[in-house]
């Protein structure tokens, strides 16, 4: 933004959570259900760890990717370089249990609508009625706008954009205590090479606010 011959340009600046206004938090109830999608991600991890250690949460982690057997996981990781994914899996959910938590997995992709209505059946069934879900799946795929195909930017929406509308679809307003998307600064820096990346976050930011005043809240 150029104004009186000088440039304007958005930041940001940590926000500590204590100073947010009453109300803009997610209200967790002790020993409630909550999904967290791209449960193994960086994000999902985190959080999963926050929601166990405050609220004693049961947890869901959903990913693409399934888990093998539990009573193969100690050759599994015998058997596998410990930075591989599949091991850092099985050590993150390890640590999760040793602090307590109740955790179920779930293969499933968030932008098919039959996936999630199974995953929402099995998780009831195990843990009970889910509170609340962390949207946190995500996908990048960094290039040049002009080498993009629709294959390509279709990866990226998917998670996002699709995932989205199969939760709005699966848990309508007033199922959920709250709903959490997980967006991206990209919207605001818009990195080179993540044309892609930004529309969709934005898609996120765009849907939260159309969901202010909903019985469900979302952020």
């Amino acid at each position: 933004l150029i104004r009186g011959g000088k440039r304007y340009a958005l930041t940001y600046r940590p926000a500590p959570l204590d100073d947010l206004p009453e109300g803009e938090l997610p209200v967790l109830k002790q020993g409630g259900v909550y999904m967290i999608t791209g449960g193994f991600g960086g994000i999902g991890l985190t959080l999963a760890e926050t929601l166990i250690k405050r609220a004693g949460a049961k947890l869901a982690l959903v990913a693409r990717s399934p888990l093998p057997p539990r009573e193969t996981w100690d050759r599994v990781l015998k058997n596998t370089a410990a930075t591989a994914p599949l091991a850092r899996r099985i050590t993150a959910l390890q640590r999760l249990e040793a602090m307590g938590g109740s955790i179920m997995t779930f293969a499933a992709d968030i932008s098919n609508v039959e996936d999630i209505r199974d995953a929402k059946s099995a998780i009831e069934a195990e843990l009970g009625t889910i509170n609340g879900i962390i949207h946190a799946a995500g996908h990048i795929d960094d290039a040049p706008i002009m080498t993009k195909d629709v294959t390509s930017i279709e990866d990226v929406f998917a998670p996002k954009i699709h995932g989205t509308n199969v939760l709005d679809e699966v848990f309508p307003d007033g199922t959920l205590d709250w709903l959490v998307l997980f967006a991206s600064s990209s919207t605001a820096t818009a990195p080179i090479g993540q044309v892609d990346y930004v529309a969709a976050n934005e898609y996120l930011n765009a849907y939260a606010k159309s969901r202010s005043g909903d019985q469900t809240r979302v952020r």
